[in-house]
């Protein structure tokens, strides 16, 4: 089926915050079989303020705009996987990045910061992870290897600063290194090949964090199925 942004999809886990989901479809029984639901790795979820509110996990907090199904890569870093930081696209298979077939690319796989460091190509940000850590005091980051939800524009999102951040300000994603892992710049010149964020509240200090909004898609089309 084509990969049309919806304004309804499948939740595997009720919410769209809420851990991580062995199968692309959110449906799997003990054998490992699949069962479909609609859902599938790329499919996109548009959603308002209100729906968005109704998708959150009580206690956290989502925004409107689009949501991906992506797969996080089984090398990826589950600390680094949580709400405000940034995900990259995965683009092989292999232990360099370009190298073809891009199979990863092609079946919406992501990663974390760290990950695209080691690649040594972080040229291309896949969106924004939701999951708060923890949820009543348990362990929410997805789990590699697994599928998740992303913020993937058209709306607003939180985000780790690498700084205080005034409102107004552009945001865009530090370019993964040792030192900096999946934050975001405040006060950022525009011209980037990476998305441009517009920062909505004034933030203190390193590691502070606020909704931005983005106001275009930067989502990918995959396989699906």
């Amino acid at each position: 089926m084509p990969n049309t942004p919806t304004v309804g999809v499948f939740i595997p886990n009720g919410y769209l915050n809420l851990g991580s989901f062995a199968s692309p479809t959110g449906q799997q029984d003990a054998y490992g079989n699949q069962y479909p639901t609609a859902l599938a790795a790329g499919k996109v979820i548009e959603l308002s303020a209100s729906e968005a509110r109704v998708a959150e996990y009580p206690g956290t907090t989502l925004y409107d705009g689009a949501y991906q199904c992506v797969l996080l890569d089984s090398s990826a870093t589950a600390a680094l996987a949580v709400q405000g930081l940034s995900a990259w696209i995965r683009f092989d298979s292999g232990a360099t990045q370009g190298a073809l077939p891009m199979t990863t690319y092609e079946n919406a796989t992501i990663t974390t910061a760290d990950e695209a460091n080691t690649l040594g190509a972080p040229f291309a940000m896949a969106g924004i992870f939701i999951n708060p850590a923890t949820v009543g005091g348990v362990s929410n980051t997805p789990t590699p290897g697994q599928y998740c939800f992303i913020f993937v524009g058209a709306g607003r999102a939180q985000v780790v600063y690498n700084g205080s951040a005034t409102a107004g300000n552009n945001v865009l994603p530090v370019a993964p290194n040792s030192a900096q892992l999946g934050q975001f710049a405040p006060g950022a010149a525009a011209a980037s090949i990476y998305p441009n964020g517009t920062a909505l509240t004034t933030t203190s200090g390193a590691a502070s964090t606020g909704p931005v909004l983005y106001q275009e898609l930067f989502y990918r089309i995959a396989n699906q199925g």
